[in-house]
């Protein structure tokens, strides 16, 4: 299938990672310059490169590549041990040319298929193509020629990818205290490239995943699990977002589902005014969270011994709430992540734009309605 994206300064401050520097950050020398890697010449190989010049100067890429998923069977991938920490979905996955083996977030938050640092284009001499944007708090990016990243028994072939330049972080007086190459090495998988499969199972119960790219999902136990209807919006410039509708404390609510995120419900002002009447006893405190590239950002938290999701009842769910204008809020009024789900299975049915959660309760509650 051909992928056809735009990137430019209004993509890359509209991207959602989980992971990177959060240290303030200067560029440690561009990769563009080392003579142990290639450059990308934009019509020379699988894929064209046009760069697109705006009237306010600065410029578009539009990439064009043939991506491919290639995958025989359904097949199931165990966690990463990075889950035990972060509670984001990751799984281990290799770059096929050299075999190094990293962690692979699979990030539905993210709205770029791949995204990769300056470690793997470095230790698998990856072609890269610099591109000369705005800096996203102070790390340049470029398009990254990525020829394929095994998962399993699945291979993504030629699929866009984006990388961050290495940085230098500061220390006291502003001095360099480090360089080089980044310490974050989760490679970024995220919605344009995981929508491509039938579904994903993200299965807590027994930490694996299950990947599907040509059978649909089915359940023989229909009555086990919760069903709720998602959407995926793109914007202008090929962003892709996951909105999923469901009852929040009883409220009927749409949520932007983040499975690279291990936190709880992050929610807008607005959207907590909505529902906080209906969860009682709720002690905010003030304080911050780090967000990657976002920096520390300032919110109100709690921890909500019982909490209703859908039929669900979460014990100890994290709530956050953040400014209506706070930048973590700029594509939705809420943030799901997957705290709320660590004891149960959810499915991302993308054949039917369906979200299935697994809850023995609602056989429970079938059978005494009867």
């Amino acid at each position: 299938m051909m992928k056809r994206l735009i990137f430019s300064s209004i993509v890359i401050l509209s991207l959602c990672f989980q992971t990177g520097c959060s240290t303030v950050a200067l560029n440690a020398g561009s990769l563009e310059d080392r003579a142990d890697l290639s450059l990308i010449e934009p019509n020379a190989g699988p894929y064209s490169i046009e760069v697109i010049q705006r009237n306010d100067g600065s410029c578009d890429y539009l990439w064009e590549i043939d991506s491919r998923i290639v995958q025989d069977n359904t097949c199931r991938v165990k966690y990463h041990n990075l889950y035990s920490a972060s509670r984001f979905m990751v799984v281990e996955g290799a770059v096929q040319n050299t075999g190094n083996r990293y962690p692979i977030v699979l990030d539905t938050g993210a709205s770029q298929p791949i995204f990769v640092k300056d470690t793997h284009v470095l230790e698998n001499k990856l072609a890269i193509y610099p591109m000369k944007i705005n800096k996203l708090n102070g790390h340049s990016l470029g398009l990254c020629y990525l020829p394929e990243l095994q998962i399993g028994s699945v291979t993504l072939t030629d699929w866009p990818c984006l990388y961050l330049e290495p940085c230098t972080k500061l220390g006291l007086f502003g001095l360099s205290i480090a360089g080089g190459v980044s310490q974050d090495r989760t490679i970024i998988l995220g919605l344009p490239a995981l929508r491509e499969f039938k579904y994903i199972i993200f299965d807590n119960i027994n930490k694996e995943v299950e990947f599907s790219y040509n059978e649909i999902f089915e359940s023989k136990e229909l009555q086990l699990w919760e069903r709720y209807t998602f959407s995926i919006e793109e914007d202008f410039h090929g962003n892709a977002f996951l909105f999923v509708m469901i009852p929040v404390a009883a409220e009927q609510i749409e949520l932007q589902l983040d499975t690279g995120s291990g936190r709880g419900l992050a929610l807008a002002e607005d959207l907590w005014e909505q529902i906080r009447m209906k969860i009682p006893n709720v002690k905010l405190k003030k304080t911050t969270e780090s967000y990657p590239y976002f920096g520390h950002l300032a919110c109100k938290q709690a921890v909500v011994p019982e909490f209703r999701l859908g039929r669900r009842t979460v014990k100890n769910a994290r709530i956050s709430i953040f400014p209506n204008d706070s930048p973590l809020m700029d594509q939705s009024q809420g943030l799901l992540g997957m705290q709320y789900f660590h004891d149960t299975v959810l499915v991302l049915d993308f054949e039917r734009n369906l979200m299935w959660v697994r809850n023995p309760q609602c056989q429970q509650l079938a059978h005494a309605s009867l």
